[in-house]
């Protein structure tokens, strides 16, 4: 049992996670609060119980499992089982992190979904996991825009993201690897490696657009959450 659980107050001073955006902010929230109140206990949780306390929190462990653990990881879960494992992580490519001004409820993304699907729709999906998975590992990239094509949730969301398309034209011209929406959007994310003159060019693209569009460039967290 834990005792003498001290009484604080606590206050964000510095929140790099834009809100509404598609980055995973209420995760964040989540992994961060219980994990400093596993501090002030003094360490009674094992991170393993920190996960399941967070997938449990969250409703999912897509984001907040990655959170814990950085890099990218694999998750799967069901009422009675909890799965995850992390990929090899290379840290030559940079995800190049285009936000704009306007937010979009996870709500209203997932609203836009139907309700089933085609078969042959879910198959290309699914066929192309392994081999992204794969690409990934193996740090071999010539594939990724074909691996990264998704008929499930992208090709609704387009509508709610203004100039999404237009945005992913422009990255593929000026030589990205791939792109995709990051979570429910609207921040949408190119694949790359370090180029100062394609990050240059995007931002010459976005400035065109009618909303306002940030880029930064970011490369892959392999450290997860920690407490200082």
């Amino acid at each position: 049992m834990v005792k003498n659980i001290p009484s604080y107050k606590v206050n964000i001073v510095k929140n790099d996670i834009p809100i509404s955006r598609g980055l995973g902010s209420s995760s964040s929230a989540i992994v961060a609060g219980i994990m400093i109140a596993n501090k002030f206990a003094g360490d009674v949780l094992d991170i393993n119980e920190v996960v399941r306390l967070a997938v449990e929190m969250e409703g999912h462990p897509d984001n907040v499992v990655p959170a814990i653990f950085g890099g990218m990881v694999l998750t799967a879960h069901d009422k009675k089982n909890l799965v995850y494992s992390s990929l090899i992580n290379s840290d030559d490519l940079c995800f190049y992190v285009m936000i704009p001004d306007f937010k979009l409820s996870t709500e209203k993304a997932r609203s836009v979904l139907p309700k089933t699907y085609l078969v042959s729709d879910a198959i290309n999906n699914i066929s192309k996991l392994g081999l992204l998975v794969n690409a990934f590992n193996k740090g071999e990239y010539d594939n990724l825009r074909f691996l990264l094509g998704d008929k499930i949730h992208q090709p609704y969301r387009f509508a709610l993201i203004n100039d999404s398309e237009k945005i992913f034209e422009a990255s593929k011209k000026h030589g990205a690897l791939g792109e995709y929406i990051s979570g429910a959007g609207p921040t949408l994310i190119s694949l790359n490696y370090d180029n100062d003159e394609f990050l240059e060019n995007m931002k010459k693209e976005l400035a065109e657009l009618s909303d306002n569009w940030t880029i930064e460039k970011k490369k892959i967290n392999l450290k997860g959450a920690e407490v200082y």
